[in-house]
């Protein structure tokens, strides 16, 4: 436990300096000067150790005797780790360290959420790599809609010119609609995965109550289908792409929350 919090601590004073660099880089007025003062590599290299360090805050308590345990805090530092090293993904053939200005302080503040002390839900291995496959395509899916939200924004303020500094700041637009169509890419096959696993937990969806969160989720992945063919096959970008994004998204969500309100009801 005192590694597990050690660890935390670290990995959130090394989101919270990652997120200094980058702050101080906007502020710069990026001139070509301006700009070799700044080192990429550095950055990316502390962005590396602090999901690093994250992980292994975590990690740590994953995995009790024989089952997979979740909670509260644990479940909102896997969300943000996993929206970290999807950055960090990107970032391989195109630059978007930037966008860990939104990024890198959410994560700060969610890996010391595990320490916190919520109780714990132990799941068998099978039945928990179920919810760990989901977690991961709905943290995905959910970072594609914010920067969907986020790109709709650039473009419209880009055709105003009314770029504000962090505007400025952001990639540019092509290289926010490549990342874009990468996550929902990445984000549909592991929700291709959680919805095909999730067949062999549902002995009768109709006595589970879940018909409501199966009917939802896969009429979001139609919808995250349709976009991908549709900008693959006819060329769908920009704000019509945005849009189609935000809608599945919202799909995917009505279909944990119009569950959980059902099951209240029921």
């Amino acid at each position: 436990m005192v590694i597990s919090t050690l660890a935390a601590i670290i990995s959130c004073l090394l989101y919270l300096f990652t997120t200094r660099l980058l702050w101080q880089r906007f502020k710069q007025d990026r001139s070509p000067q301006s700009e070799q003062t700044f080192n990429r590599s550095n950055l990316l290299i502390l962005a590396i150790a602090a999901a690093t360090f994250h992980l292994f805050s975590f990690s740590h308590n994953l995995i009790i005797e024989n089952t997979i345990s979740f909670n509260l805090g644990m479940g909102l530092s896997l969300i943000s780790w996993i929206a970290v090293m999807v950055l960090l993904i990107t970032n391989i053939n195109k630059a978007t360290e930037n966008l860990g200005i939104f990024i890198f302080p959410m994560s700060a503040v969610t890996t010391l959420a595990p320490i916190l002390g919520f109780e714990g839900h132990p799941l068998p291995y099978a039945l928990g790599s179920h919810v760990l496959i989901s977690i991961t395509a709905y943290s995905i899916m959910g970072l594609a809609a914010a920067q969907a939200a986020l790109y709709a924004v650039q473009e419209r303020r880009f055709q105003k010119r009314q770029l504000t500094t962090l505007f400025k700041n952001l990639p540019p637009l092509q290289v926010m609609e490549k990342t874009l169509i990468q996550m929902v890419l990445i984000g549909f096959i592991f929700l291709s995965f959680a919805l095909l696993s999730g067949v062999f937990f549902l002995e009768d969806i109709f006595a589970q109550h879940l018909v409501h969160k199966t009917f939802f989720a896969i009429l979001a992945w139609l919808t995250y289908g349709l976009l991908l063919f549709g900008h693959f096959r006819f060329g769908w970008r920009g704000q019509k792409a945005a849009y189609y994004i935000l809608w599945a998204y919202f799909l995917l969500i009505l279909s944990y929350i119009g569950t959980e309100a059902i099951l209240i009801l029921l």
